[in-house]
Formats: structure tokens, C-alpha cells, sequence
């Protein structure tokens, strides 16, 4: 993930917090950290044991952001492998279900949800993910956050 900006972040805020509460519980912020599969990330943030409003979020963030990497692809290549459980190199539709599923509860997107966003994904059309796929809709994603044009 490249340096995120302020909106980028509260984006991501409103994920775990769809009620728009303004906090979001410990667990879903805690299953958000358990699905990257960053044991580097889960050593290095303390993970807090109370609801986390926006302010909390965001220092947690941008610490983690300083502590990275300096390769701006490694923290969505450490994202695609812990969604790609069965290690193939490629993440199927029942994988990225199931990693929404863990972030975001079993009611978070419909299984046409998750089609549409494999079938947009899926350069290749064999109905997975690879790596690159995921790497071109991250970069894609990252440039329509920043009001760039994108094709």
C-alpha cells in the first residue's frame, strides 16, 4: 500500500464501521489484521482491546505505513496470499468470499457481489485471481482514489 491519504483512510474506516458508529470494535479490526497474514504488521501495531475512533485508526495506520516495507507492492502481495489459502496462486471465488467474510461479516457482499468483482479481476477469464490480476485492480484502485483517469 503506498502512502495513504486521509481520504484513503477514512474509506477504509468505514469499512469495518458500516453503521457509521464512528468506532470500530476490536474484533473486526482484529480479523482486518488476521486476514492480511502480516505477522510483521501483528507485532508491530498494538492491537487495542476497545472500540478505535478515526483518530486512533489513523495513527495505527500511518505507523504501520512507516514501518513497511519500502516496496510499495509487498503489502498487497502479503494481502493475496493470505486471501489464497490453498497456496495455488491464484484466489478463487469461495477464497475471496470467505476473506470478506472474515473482515466484514457473512452479510457483507452476495455471492453476485463477489462474482462481479472476480469477473472485473479476472483478465484471464478462468474465474481466479492471479497475482498480477489482483496487482492491476489494487493500482487501478489506488489511482481512482487519487482522482486519476482511469481506463
Amino acid at each position: 500500500m503506498s502512502e495513504m491519504s486521509t481520504q484513503d483512510i477514512k474509506e477504509a474506516f468505514a469499512l469495518f464501521d458500516p453503521q457509521n458508529t464512528g468506532r470500530i470494535e476490536p474484533s473486526a479490526f482484529q480479523n482486518f489484521v488476521n486476514t492480511l497474514g502480516d505477522e510483521e504488521l501483528k507485532q508491530s501495531i498494538h492491537l487495542p482491546n476497545h472500540a478505535i475512533d478515526i483518530k486512533e485508526f489513523t495513527e495505527l495506520i500511518t505507523r504501520y505505513n512507516r514501518n513497511t516495507n519500502k516496496d510499495p507492492e509487498e503489502p498487497y502481495r502479503r494481502a493475496f496470499n493470505a486471501i489464497n489459502k490453498d497456496g495455488t496462486g491464484a484466489i478463487s471465488s469461495q477464497e475471496l468470499r470467505a476473506a470478506i467474510q472474515s473482515i466484514l461479516g457473512p452479510n457483507a457482499l452476495s455471492e453476485a457481489d463477489v462474482d462481479e468483482i472476480i469477473v472485473e479481476a479476472d483478465v484471464s477469464g478462468d474465474g481466479r485471481i492471479t497475482l498480477e490480476e489482483f496487482l492491476k485492480v489494487m493500482h487501478k484502485s489506488e489511482k481512482k482514489h487519487r482522482g486519476e483517469h482511469v481506463l
